[in-house]
Formats: structure tokens, sequence, C-alpha cells
């Protein structure tokens, strides 16, 4: 293997290292969304009986238990269009959720809602991770 190669494959492969380094957590404030906890959120369906609960997850995630009254709706999916069909008015409250900090859809879902001017809305940040280990009720 001439030298020129050698260096090649040795760039390509501290390349894929770098490349595969993990992502970084999802922000636990996103700027325009009230980030809440487990335990708020049940405060904030009681004051807040027609919120829309999105669950930003895969549909196997979803299926395997999710919040009461969640519809789920991947942040993939998240656009001007999906959202008024979930949400009637931009000032109607909305609360976004997935599996918590590593899985970041909500964070994305989130910060898409504010963009399109939606005004109440609540960001569970730490999401199903913590609502298991609350050992918070799930629907199947």
């Amino acid at each position: 293997m001439t030298f020129a190669r050698k260096l090649a494959l040795a760039a390509a492969i501290l390349l894929g290292f770098v490349a595969s380094a993990p992502a970084e957590d999802a922000p636990m404030q996103i700027n325009g969304a009230t980030t809440v906890n487990a335990r708020q959120i049940f405060d904030l369906i009681e004051k807040n009986p027609r919120i829309v609960i999105l669950d930003n997850r895969k549909e196997e995630d979803f299926a395997a238990g999710h919040i009461e009254g969640a519809i789920r709706l991947i942040d993939t999916d998240v656009s001007a269009e999906t959202l008024a069909k979930q949400i009637p008015a931009k000032d109607m409250p909305v609360l976004f959720y997935c599996n918590g900090v590593k899985c970041g859809r909500a964070a994305k879902a989130t910060e898409k809602a504010i963009q399109l001017g939606y005004t109440r809305v609540y960001y569970y940040a730490l999401g199903m991770d913590e609502w298991n280990k609350e050992g918070l009720p799930l629907v199947k």
C-alpha cells in the first residue's frame, strides 16, 4: 500500500470517529416555551382541559405507552398544516414530549411550533425517560 493510500485510509478512519461522535443532548429550555416536568403536567392538564398533547416519538414508542390523551405526531412531520389539524388556534395550549433529552424530537417540534407562531407552548424536556422513572400511568 502506498503512503498516499495509507494516509487517505487513516484520514477516513479518523473522520469516521469524528462523525460518529455522540449528538448533543436536547436543550432543557427553549425560548418561547415553558419547560415542565412530569408532576407539572398533571396541573397543566387540570388547568387547561383543552390542552393538545403531542407525542413526537416513533410509532413503536407511542404504541408501547404514551401519556393519556396524547396524539402522535413525529417531529419530522411537524408543519403548519399538521399543527393546524391538531391545534385549532395558535393561542391554544400545546405540550410536546418525546423520550427525553437524548431523543430530541420534542425539542425540534417545540422550536418549529414557536417559529410558526404558537404562543402557549409547553415543552416536556425529560419526556418518557422521567415519566417511566416516576412510574406514572401510560396508555397503550
